[in-house]
């Protein structure tokens, strides 16, 4: 009686919810038993079956991101048609404090949404944007884990102050680029991409504006997700993978070696049976370089890549909890990565934490959180980050440059070295590089361990209809320790008996942001209007360590005893206030028009031009609504031309920039106090005036078009202007506003639908940009600035008015001589010149010395002029492919690296020059004639313009073929409503003519705006392969 009365309380449902667009079945749609909380989501066929309903129960309610919601009457078997709803598709565009119809945006705003992103393997978003955003250029310096890539929208919009766009997450902005001090800490590391819903890069001024000093560079709104209501679904994201390296230079074995330097000793001294250091005689031969036996007999032919690289393995799983109610919703998530990189000792972990709250209190009242704790370490011995690619440790250096003829171990199996180096082995020489093995054995190496808290608390009323008030309050809070160690015995550390850094590091900012928003109608006239204040603050506080001469070789890091010990510390901090409103109209959707308007008070800069106005207008005519257009929208769906100008500004600089100072100092055994700096009373904003023009149609409701022109006006640009040592200046620089530079191009995205039917889509996206980049002036008396290593080895590139910003600026070389097999030395009154390093100088070709100085000259444009992807997806019933290629292009590199494998020192030589090298039967060759000792002809010491290569390419950036399985039975067995399994591989292959390791090269020195396109050692892009699955239940 009890189980037949049940029975007759609940009811059961079967059905299929079918699009009206394309008759196709609509996956995940979400159906809902109204009033109750019992729903179910749909299968890869559209199906559904909802059990247990409440006889109460009337209706089911059917619903789909971009679909109207549907309503229908409860009954055993039904059929459900959803149409396409163009106003919640709208609803997606995110824009600066709030959301937009698509329909109605007049700025330029590009959008990646996570179904584009869902199999590339990364472990921080921002490289996932690579090609997929017009206007956007992402280039990874390196492969090494824990690099934060550069990211520039449209252009290079500073010359010393920062060139990285402001990141928005869920409202608030957050700290960007490395973390760390000592190490690598990427930020954006730290928010989890199976969280992310959508990113969208606000380029122009109308977009941006309201942001305001902090837009100049672009603003990139990331959006998480949150829960929906309806049933808890459960899902899993993981993926495992290995990674190697694209490309390596193949290096000359030991027997190669010792022939061809031998060579270049005979051609130097005219034997090769002498030693080169003075009083040692080598054990092994006569000769100046010879073949070593080990413990066996057998000859040494030791490949250092061995000892430096390996296959990386990597990890990543994420488990989502969602859902809710009509008055709670919620999206818990937690996750872990761990990733090793390509070098070994190289590897970053990550562990993390979500939490998306919204509570519905009242009718009018709505509170929520939204927070994101993350906790990882980046560790490396040193994988030629920024600023290490001449270090002595400096792996993918020494995996190609030692000596093939010195062994990697002793015959214990215990790496082999000595204190200064790895000895002379089989040579006459003394190699002073360090063998990576015994980096890794003796512990050398640095670490960064993040802990961050990244946060939203709100509370929005909605008092009146289209009135909304809404209070905000964003943290991002940061906890950065760092240690590095460097042994006493070989290494980086031998000089200092030994090294080991500490440095505990707090950054916080907090954001507290008020918006009133208030929407209605006359008529046809639709008004948007918003007024918001905003106060943020950033505090950071740094403790520094620093121990050297080790007595006690077998502890690292802060154990043991050192014969020195140092510490530290610094303070800083700035404060921002603003006000900002902006009004959206339109008319009927037809004419429409944006005004943006913000005031910021800042503290870093001076009290005279502390606050700045910023701002922008935008307009756009959708040119398809008028009816003199009926006759074209069989072919023309939509067609809106744009147009918009504003001002926005750069905060990116020193907290205390526009602050005059004195600084205490140790004199003798008392305290003193010294000037520290002078600063320009009148510091100001760096501010930039954009421009932008273009179209969005929609065609044969397949295909769509974007097209933009732009146009960037930069000045008041912060630059260092030397000072007359005379004036007792500190450094003989002041800071101040001096440059001017602009930036111009077009943006061209072009997607369609090639074939859509029930069996099999084909859906592609091309997008292209091209950016051309000019330096208009620099401070008075500033012809140029010269930039290149940040250890001051060579000067690598120059920043002139009236050309790009960094170009290269190297010594000029015209390729060998076919008669004497010398490098041809360019003098600056045009002459050709050959380089006798033998008889220690150049000479002219009719033998006669060359007295002279050599100048270097412009070698060409660093930055790409034209970027972009292309991708393409298909899917047959269950299977899914997906190929993205990424191209760049319009560039110059230097490829320092070429210079290093060419070397005449007792270095290793790569392949390529033993094929290659000047003979007099070989005459037309790309290598001189082998001289021992000269490392002027190959660039080693003097970057020359013939190692100037094209940087074009075209990567295979991703590829990825799943298969999503019938779940239908699942469901009822195991509670599975969805199951999809891929496979993927990433950086497949290049097509370049780059010959380096790879042309994706920025920089790997310091200044990535001022050096760019000098590739120093830099560690190549790894390939990766993965499989990974996607499970919902």
């Amino acid at each position: 009686m009890g189980i037949g009365l049940v029975t007759a309380q609940t009811q059961k449902v079967t059905g299929v919810v079918i699009s009206e667009e394309d008759g196709q079945p609509v996956v995940g749609a979400s159906v809902l038993a109204k009033g109750t909380t019992v729903g179910v989501i749909t299968d890869v066929d559209g199906k559904f079956t909802l059990s247990g309903i409440p006889s109460s129960a009337k209706t089911l309610q059917i619903s789909y991101i971009g679909m109207q919601t549907a309503e229908v009457a409860i009954a055993p078997n039904i059929r459900v048609i959803l149409k396409t709803d163009s106003k919640a598709l709208d609803e997606v565009v995110v824009v600066a404090y709030g959301t937009q119809s698509a329909r109605t945006v007049t700025a330029s705003v590009s959008t990646v949404r996570a179904d584009a992103l869902k199999d590339v393997p990364s472990v921080s978003f921002d490289q996932m944007l690579q090609g997929r955003a017009s206007g956007v250029s992402i280039t990874t310096p390196s492969a090494g884990v824990g690099q934060a890539p550069i990211v520039r929208v449209r252009g290079v919009n500073s010359i010393t102050s920062g060139t990285s766009p402001l990141y928005v997450v869920d409202g608030v902005p957050i700290e960007s680029g490395n973390l760390s001090y000592l190490a690598n800490a990427n930020a954006l590391a730290d928010i989890n991409p199976a969280d992310i819903v959508s990113m969208d890069v606000l380029k122009d001024a109308a977009a941006a504006a309201l942001y305001g000093s902090r837009a100049a560079n672009g603003v990139i709104l990331i959006t998480t997700k949150q829960g929906q209501s309806g049933k808890v679904k459960v899902s899993y994201d993981g993926f495992v993978g290995f990674s190697n390296a694209t490309d390596f230079y193949e290096m000359m074995n030991a027997q190669e070696y010792v022939d061809f330097k031998n060579l270049a000793v005979k051609n130097r001294y005219g034997t090769d049976e002498l030693s080169l250091t003075t009083g040692y005689v080598s054990p092994y031969g006569n000769k100046a370089f010879n073949m070593m036996k080990d413990a066996n007999g057998n000859y040494v032919d030791t490949d250092w890549k061995d000892a430096a690289f390996q296959n990386g393995l990597s990890q990543s799983h994420s488990v989502a909890v969602s859902g809710g109610s009509d008055k709670v919703r919620y999206y818990l998530s937690g996750n872990y990565t761990t990733q090793e990189g390509i070098v070994k000792g190289d590897k970053y972990d990550r562990l993390g934490v979500k939490a998306n709250i919204n509570v519905q209190a009242t009718d009018w009242l709505k509170v929520g959180m939204n927070t994101n704790v993350t906790t990882g370490t980046t560790s490396y011995v040193d994988a030629a980050r920024r600023g290490s690619n001449f270090a002595v440790g400096g792996f993918p250096r020494l995996a190609l440059i030692n000596a093939p003829n010195l062994p990697m171990y002793n015959e214990d199996g215990t790496p082999y070295y000595l204190a200064q180096g790895l000895g002379y082995g089989g040579n006459t020489v003394f190699s002073t590089f360090s063998n990576p093995a015994a980096i890794l054995s003796l512990g050398n190496g640095l670490s960064s361990d993040v802990t961050r808290f990244i946060g939203v608390f709100y509370a929005e009323a909605t008092p009146l209809k289209g009135l909304s008030l809404k209070t905000q309050y964003g943290v991002d809070y940061a906890r950065i320790e760092e240690q590095r160690f460097w042994s006493p015995l070989h290494g980086d550390g031998v000089n200092s008996k030994g090294l080991a850094n500490a440095y505990n590091t707090k950054n916080n900012r907090w954001t507290w942001t008020n918006t009133a928003t208030y929407n209605f109608s006359l008529g046809q006239n639709n008004f948007n209007l918003l007024a918001g204040t905003e106060a943020s603050e950033r505090n950071n506080s740094r403790w520094t360590a620093q121990r050297k001469d080790l007595q006690d070789d077998k502890f690292v890091v802060f154990q043991g005893p050192f014969g020195s010990a140092t510490a530290g510390g610094s303070l800083s901090n700035n404060t921002m206030v603003s006000y900002f409103g902006r009004i959206n109209y339109d008319y009927a959707s037809k004419y429409i028009v944006s005004l943006n308007y913000r005031r910021d008070g800042y503290s870093a800069l001076s009290e005279k031009n502390r606050w700045g106005n910023f701002g922008g207008v935008s307009a756009a005519w959708r040119v398809s609504e008028e009816g003199f257009f009926k006759p074209l929208r069989n072919v023309v769906d939509d067609l809106k031309i744009k147009g918009s100008y504003g001002v926005v500004g750069n905060t990116d600089i020193y907290d205390y920039a526009s602050k005059s100072f004195y600084s205490s100092y140790n004199y003798g055994i008392n305290g003193t106090y010294g000037l520290a700096q002078i600063a320009d009373p009148n510091l100001k904003w760096e501010s930039s005036e954009k421009y932008s023009i273009g179209f969005n149609a929609r065609l044969l409701d397949r295909i769509s078009v974007d097209f933009d022109y732009y146009y960037t006006k930069s000045s008041d640009l912060i630059l260092d202007v030397p000072q007359s040592p005379s004036k007792g200046i500190p450094g003989n620089i002041i800071t101040t506003n001096a440059g001017k530079m602009k930036n111009s191009g077009i943006e061209l995205t072009v997607s369609a639908d090639v074939i859509r039917n029930s069996q099999f889509t084909w859906e592609t996206s091309f997008n292209i940009t091209t950016n051309k980049n000019k330096v208009i002036s620099l401070a008075d008396g500033v012809e140029n600035i010269l930039k290149g290593d940040n250890g001051g080895l060579e000067i690598t590139n120059i920043t002139v008015p009236g050309k790009s910003i960094g170009r290269l600026y190297l010594y000029p070389t015209a390729g060998v001589d076919p008669k004497s097999g010398r490098r041809v030395f360019i003098t600056p009154e045009g002459d050709r010149t050959l380089l006798m390093f033998e008889k220690g100088g150049w000479f002219y070709e009719d033998g006669t010395e060359y007295a002279g100085e050599f100048e270097p000259v412009d070698c060409g444009n660093t930055l790409p002029t034209w970027y972009g992807g292309w991708t393409n997806n298909f899917k047959y019933k269950g299977f899914d492919l997906s190929l993205f290629f990424q191209f760049s292009g319009g560039n110059k590199i230097y490829n320092g690296t070429k210079a290093s494998v060419s070397d005449m020192r007792y270095w290793n030589n790569s392949k390529d020059v033993y094929k290659k090298y000047w003979t007099p039967e070989r005459t037309h060759a790309e290598y001189p004639m082998p001289i021992y000792g000269d490392n002027y002809s190959n660039g080693s010491a003097l970057p020359i313009s013939d190692l100037v290569e094209r940087g074009d390419y075209l990567r295979l950036k991703n590829v990825s073929l799943g298969y999503t399985f019938n779940t239908k039975n699942w469901s009822k067995a195991v509670g599975i409503s969805a199951l999809r399994l891929y496979v993927q591989a990433q950086n497949l292959f290049v097509i370049t003519g780059y010959s380096g390791m790879d042309p994706e090269t920025l920089t790997n020195v310091e200044s990535a705006t001022l050096s760019g396109g000098t590739d120093k050692n830099t560690l190549p892009q790894a390939r990766t392969y993965t499989i990974g699955v996607n499970l919902t239940f």
